[in-house]
């Protein structure tokens, strides 16, 4: 049975943790034995998850020395003591790009040690212009794959037609079968909702803000918006005093969901349930490597308003499929990169949001039919089956 190492999120609630859910639910199916070292996991111990997948928890068991937040020095040593036939990366460019050099020392030490070598896939996204520098790992890497075209012509912007471009692969996401439309909703109140971290990249400022905009006009004071988020994320706003600031009232106006933690989660289940509860699902984050919850929404047959950039243009035909924000200014945010974001205009979205409520019953159904047409595309099991093709072109 082959080794595959895999480092990346995983048994947690993040963007990333969902992806890894899925691949090595696939993977685990297969003749492979899987050593998760699984970072945002908040266990104690290492576990078995299953009979063939094994999972260490980064931060809990890493080295004394390694105070990195991906522990990426003990998933070098665990690399190098290993007897592995693949390492798998889920991240961001940057983070993996740091390991280049000493992935490469790794390699040579162990065949200087006659130790099994090993091959590597790296997955990544790409959610805004990128430094040159960032790209190192392609050369390196065996197998690199990004989400979207998008992510794929701004590596191309710095690598033209190099090898490292010429075998990056473009393998999308998936939407799970369980979101889907259940019918069991008829809101009294036109009802908005978003399901987004409450972090600074989501920025649901703007989102309330634009709301308070909506509901100071006369004949949309019904309105409601539900977020599903924790209101005081430390990476976020208090979005409870932000609604003070602009009187919208909580658990009137703007409701969110009891006893939230983000390290816990909600069920798919769950998850489905509140799609289905919206008139309108809306977001104004300011970048995606590719968007999940909008192909969740679209799936669940809930008309979605989200700003034009980054992936979002990609995943909903160019916006034909939603009610698209196309005026978004490029921002900063501070201990973030550097990276660029593009914030969206207020006005917009509330002319946004007031278009969701008058549309006719016509319109609304063709723009729920097309978006449902587009994440109907995309699966999992599909998504797997691609990475597993290439490692066993790797590794047999």
């Amino acid at each position: 049975m082959k080794q595959l190492l895999y480092f990346g999120d995983f048994d947690c609630t993040t963007g990333f943790g969902n992806v890894s859910k899925e691949l090595i639910s696939y993977f685990s199916k297969q003749n492979l034995f899987l050593t998760v070292f699984a970072t945002n996991n908040h266990s104690k111990e290492p576990y078995n998850f299953s009979e063939n997948v094994y999972v260490i928890p980064a931060l809990k068991t890493r080295d004394d020395d390694d105070d990195d937040l991906y522990a990426r020095k003990s998933f070098l040593k665990l690399i190098y003591n290993g007897n592995y036939d693949l390492v798998f990366c889920l991240n961001d460019l940057e983070v993996i790009n740091e390991l280049t050099t000493h992935l490469k020392e790794v390699k040579f030490a162990k065949s200087k040690a006659n130790k099994k070598s090993f091959k590597t896939v790296f997955y990544f996204p790409i959610d805004s212009p990128i430094r040159k520098k960032d790209l190192d790992i392609l050369s390196f890497v065996d197998v690199s794959a990004t989400y979207t075209d998008y992510a794929k012509q701004e590596v191309k912007k710095h690598l033209g037609f190099s090898n490292s471009f010429k075998k990056l692969k473009v393998i999308p996401h998936g939407v799970s079968s369980t979101f889907k439309k259940n019918g069991m909703y008829i809101n009294k109140n036109f009802t908005f909702g978003s399901v987004n971290r409450n972090s600074v990249r989501k920025d649901f400022g703007t989102l309330i803000y634009a709301f308070s905009l909506l509901k100071k006009k006369k004949e949309y004071q019904d309105s409601i918006l539900k977020l599903h988020c924790n209101p005081l994320d430390p990476f976020g706003l208090n979005l409870y005093r932000l609604c003070q600031r602009l009187e919208l009232e909580i658990d009137k106006d703007v409701f969110f969901p009891e006893d939230f933690n983000e390290n816990k989660g909600f069920s798919e289940e769950e998850l489905n349930k509140f799609y289905n509860s919206l008139d309108c699902f809306i977001t104004t984050t300011t970048a995606e490597g590719w968007g999940l919850t909008v192909h969740e929404a679209m799936a669940c047959e809930t008309l979605v308003i989200c700003p034009m950039h980054t992936s979002l243009q990609e995943i909903t035909n160019q916006g034909e499929a939603v009610i698209p924000i196309w005026d978004n200014s490029p921002t900063v945010f501070k201990d973030d990169f550097e990276k660029i974001r593009y914030v969206s205009n207020a006005y917009e979205v509330e002319e946004a949001m007031i278009e969701a409520i008058n549309m006719t019953p016509s319109v609304r159904a063709k723009k729920i039919l097309d978006a449902k047409k587009i994440a109907s595309k995309y699966n999992w099991k599909k998504t797997a089956e691609m990475f597993y093709g290439l490692i066993q072109r790797q590794i047999g």
